[in-house]
């Protein structure tokens, strides 16, 4: 079986939320024939949305999904909630209305974040007719406990919405296929463009998708744009009869010193 996803990549004013939704407007009334959109991370710049702000929002982008008929990932928005906050990335149906929500399981300490967001706990799996899936948000991909605790969950594809700076652009994308390949899944990453870090470092696009053998299918280059890419599910079963890593991991109950204990 296949599917088709589509990489959102904007050119992103890190100051200028009203252009940002603009820009991923026009960018999304462009995608038709697709299964599965994927938003990057902060998008709408450097914003802290209210919880009636996020609802309207929601609204909108489920707009887009209803119109183009495709599942929508809004990839990663801070949100307000009472005396914290938290980066919070949904999931919404093709009908509009929201299937659920991913949070950022450990927000960047070198940027600072972790002085200003509270450290998330939701990593939920999510299921379409086609589909099985998960999200990581940015740096939580640095970490594989999280990636294969859906994995082995039994997702098919890792959706990785990210704001990542040019200079790290090496290392994710060694990150993406490690991930990818030790759980045999396709990994897939959404990053702006045309932006920059407070500390001036470039963000320059490069989303990229990734193949259950660890493999790059697709990395954009700096362009904006909407980056169509189709992945064949059967895949994953061809790369898990040669290399069973994820078998393997469930084989194993637990690790006493240096004792692995097997079930």
């Amino acid at each position: 079986m296949t599917i088709k996803i589509a990489l959102v990549q904007p050119a992103r004013d890190r100051l200028d939320t009203a252009k940002n939704l603009q820009t991923v407007e026009r960018l999304l009334k462009e995608i038709r024939d697709v299964d599965i959109v994927c938003l990057p991370e902060n998008w709408a710049g450097v914003v802290i949305v209210s919880e009636a702000e996020l609802t309207d929002m929601l609204s909108w982008l489920g707009g887009h999904a209803q119109q183009g008929h495709y599942t929508l990932l809004t990839g990663s928005l801070i949100v307000a909630r009472q005396d914290s906050r938290i980066a919070l990335g949904h999931v919404l149906s093709p009908d509009g209305t929201v299937l659920g929500y991913t949070e950022k399981i450990f927000p960047s300490n070198a940027v600072g974040e972790r002085a200003v967001l509270q450290a998330g706990e939701r990593l939920p799996v999510f299921e379409t007719k086609k589909l099985r899936f998960g999200v990581a948000i940015c740096v939580d991909l640095f970490y594989p406990e999280l990636v294969r605790s859906l994995a082995q969950r039994e997702i098919s594809v890792l959706f990785n919405p990210s704001n990542i700076p040019e200079n790290r652009i090496g290392l994710w994308r060694s990150l993406l296929c490690a991930r990818a390949a030790e759980n045999t899944i396709f990994v897939a990453f959404a990053n702006n463009t045309k932006s920059f870090y407070p500390d001036d470092r470039p963000v320059s696009g490069h989303s990229m998708v990734i193949s259950p053998r660890g493999d790059v299918l697709f990395e954009a280059n700096d362009s904006e744009g909407v980056y169509t890419v189709e992945l064949d599910l059967d895949q994953i079963a061809e790369a898990r009869r040669r290399w069973p890593y994820l078998a393997d991991s469930l084989s194993i109950a637990k690790i006493e010193g240096d004792r692995v204990m097997r079930k």
